[in-house]
């Protein structure tokens, strides 16, 4: 009040005085600052421009990464997304081979369509590459905000790190759902997770939306609603969730309405047949392979979290999380178990990357409690290293890139790197130190980063390993398969063109060659029994040597020919062989095909066994055989009905068989070499037979 009185007085008194006074006091200087040669401290980034900087390193890096992934190589999947989303592009819907499919998850094929717009396939390839690289980074933002609900902001950051430091962005760029689907998946966590926090109509219904994004995204996230359900009834929310619950449990009974129309190709799954013991066996596989995908160090800590979260929660998000999570675990490695047991009859580990950033933000969740439960957690730390002396690597991962689990892929390449022996030392020991360390080191404030950091540094030295594994192998299914460059048939000017797969040969010829080129139409199987589950067509030779397909002769134009393993005499003239195993014809209408040797290469080696079948028949074979001074002497016997010739052939030498055609011929060899060992064309030679001919006679 005494202050309050002096201010009224001071005001009082200026009002008495003149204006002309009243002015003066008012324009007196201020006192000068005083010279402070400290400078003062600089404000931290805020939160959320640290995790646009998170945002922009994954990027960066993984966008590094997909440039050398350079082609297509998981087929038919990849076929099937990118042809797709080629054709939404140019606004003729989902058709594929010109039959209009109906595909059960196509959110993915959306996003990777404009990317497609770009006519020229390698610019567009790249194009879809980064699209999915940016889309699957993209998961730094739902985990972060899952992980805030739970967690301090500089905890929630480091979730959001763990989510895209490792191996599993090495799906980035396939071509198919992976990339959004982490995405998705994190989204619809950290929404279901907020719906629990704060329950409203608009949350339930966000969270009936995001379900039925994650379903469209991929059919096995029918475990996300599934989860929810199970949330809802082990919190007891029934009644905050009532809409939801019965809109979501309505969509589950359409496709049981429908017959199971409704998954499109994945309705096989229905007519499986599952043994339990074998699907646990490969559920339990798989969780222990995911460990090593997720960093090793903050396992301990993640499991006891979701427990700590489910059983004791501090806050209604913090029980959603833990139950929610506890749900997803069990029924995504069920999934898995029964993948890995009806179909698959190996570990699916792909299935299963989406627990990972869950198992990281519950980590951080234990060390906000304090991280209780100690003796637990060292248990926990040192029986985990312990685990992973009991997987069999050497047996079960090999040295090649295994797609479907990233952790084979990883030691594989480690493998290549390091030797077998240092690869399996590694892979068991650097879980067992870093179990030993977890349980000497307490979880204290200051230790946590630390973890997180050491548990990055592993994550990005898998992905390492994940990524040069990736890079190897689909630069081995370029060179191998499919030219240089691979949209040859699109640059030759030659048109469209039919492709015709004969016996022997190897069908991802025609899956790279459908890929990387717009001009090539449904494909043609001759002698073989069985598609790849979409538009194919099937060719014969009829008696007089027309190549009929469909029953009706091939028109003239260009046809290429997968003869990897199966020789073919064609009328026409060769017009290009951009790869072993590709040969492309400028057939006649009604072509004819003269001879086809099943078990000759392109090259024109051969197998220790090949058939030879002729047309017209009758007449005389002509076969020229021949062995390079490299190889050892063998003996060849030549078969046609009841007429047989045998041949010994030394090294360099050549010889000309003749013997009447009775029949198709039979080319039998006692022995037979291993070429190309290391290569996906290696393969076992016996001999070259440089031309095989029979008379032929005009047809009108």
């Amino acid at each position: 009040m005494h202050g309050r009185a002096e201010a009224d007085g001071l005001g009082s008194g200026l009002a008495e005085r003149d204006g002309v006074s009243a002015l003066r006091v008012r324009e007196q200087p201020l006192p000068a600052r005083e010279l402070n040669l400290v400078p003062a401290p600089r404000a931290l980034p805020g939160p959320r421009l640290v995790l646009a900087g998170l945002y922009a390193a994954a990027v960066a890096y993984h966008l590094f990464q997909s440039f050398r992934h350079v082609t297509p190589s998981v087929f038919t999947d990849e076929l099937l997304y990118s042809k797709l989303a080629q054709s939404i592009a140019s606004g003729h819907g989902f058709v594929l081979r010109g039959e209009t499919i109906f595909f059960p998850a196509p959110l993915p094929i959306l996003a990777q369509a404009p990317a497609w717009l770009v006519h020229a396939t390698p610019s567009a390839y790249v194009l879809a590459k980064a699209l999915n690289v940016f889309v699957m980074s993209a998961a730094v933002f739902p985990a972060y905000a899952l992980a805030r609900r739970l967690v301090r902001p500089s905890y929630a950051l480091l979730a959001a790190a763990l989510t895209v430091a490792g191996p599993v962005l090495v799906y980035a760029p396939y071509l198919m759902s992976e990339a959004l689907a982490y995405t998705v998946f994190l989204l619809a966590a950290a929404t279901i997770v907020r719906a629990f926090d704060r329950p409203s109509r608009w949350m339930e219904a966000a969270v009936v939306g995001v379900s039925l994004a994650a379903v469209l995204t991929r059919v096995q996230f029918v475990v996300v609603p599934l989860a929810y359900l199970v949330t809802v009834a082990a919190r007891r929310a029934f009644r905050q969730h009532a809409l939801s619950a019965g809109a979501l449990l309505a969509l589950a009974a359409v496709p049981l309405v429908s017959g199971g129309a409704l998954l499109g190709g994945y309705g096989g799954a229905a007519t499986l047949s599952f043994d339990p013991l074998t699907v646990l066996r490969w559920s339990a596989l798989t969780g222990a392979l995911l460990p090593f995908a997720a960093g090793w160090l903050i396992l301990p800590g993640g499991l006891l979290g979701l427990t700590a979260a489910a059983v004791r929660p501090r806050t209604a998000a913090e029980g959603a999380f833990g139950t929610l999570s506890l749900a997803l675990v069990i029924l995504v490695l069920a999934e898995v178990g029964l993948i890995g047991a009806g179909e698959a009859n190996r570990s699916m580990e792909r299935y299963a990357i989406y627990l990972v950033p869950l198992a990281a933000i519950a980590f951080f969740a234990y060390a906000e409690r304090g991280a209780p439960w100690r003796r637990a957690y060292v248990a926990l730390a040192l029986a985990g290293g312990a685990t992973a002396w009991l997987l069999d690597f050497p047996v079960r991962a090999g040295t090649t890139f295994a797609f479907d689990t990233l952790t084979y892929s990883m030691y594989g390449q480690t493998a290549l790197w390091l030797g077998e022996a240092n690869a399996a030392t590694i892979f068991a020991g650097v879980p067992l130190v870093g179990g030993i360390v977890l349980a000497l080191l307490p979880l204290r404030r200051k230790v946590v980063p630390g973890i997180a950091g050491a548990t990055i540094a592993l994550l990005l030295l898998g992905g390492a390993a994940a990524y040069a594994g990736d890079h190897a192998m689909t630069r081995g299914a370029l060179h191998l398969r499919a030219g240089d460059p691979p949209d040859w048939l699109d640059r030759s000017g030659l048109g469209p063109a039919d492709y015709l797969e004969l016996p022997g040969g190897s069908a991802h010829y025609g899956w790279l060659l459908e890929s990387w080129n717009h001009g090539v139409r449904a494909p043609i199987q001759l002698g073989l029994a069985e598609g790849d589950g979409y538009r194919t067509r099937h060719a014969r030779i009829d008696r007089t040597g027309r190549l009929l397909v469909e029953g009706r002769p091939e028109p003239a134009g260009t046809l290429v020919v997968n003869d990897y393993g199966t020789a073919i005499d064609l009328e026409g003239r060769v017009v290009a062989s951009p790869v072993y195993g590709l040969t492309a014809y400028r057939v006649p209408a009604g072509a004819r095909v003269h001879t086809l040797a099943d078990g000759i290469g392109p090259d024109r080696w051969a197998n220790a066994v090949v058939r030879v079948q002729s047309w017209p028949a009758g007449g005389t074979y002509r076969v020229v055989l021949a062995l390079p001074p490299s190889l050892g002497a063998r003996n060849v016997t030549l078969t046609s009905g009841a007429v047989t010739r045998r041949v010994s052939l030394e090294p360099g030498e050549s010889k000309v068989v003749r013997l009447p055609a009775a029949g198709d011929l039979e080319i039998r060899t006692d022995r037979a070499d291993y070429v190309g060992a290391g290569t996906p064309n290696a393969r076992l030679v016996a001999v070259r037979i440089p031309s095989i001919s029979v008379p032929r006679t005009r047809h009108h």
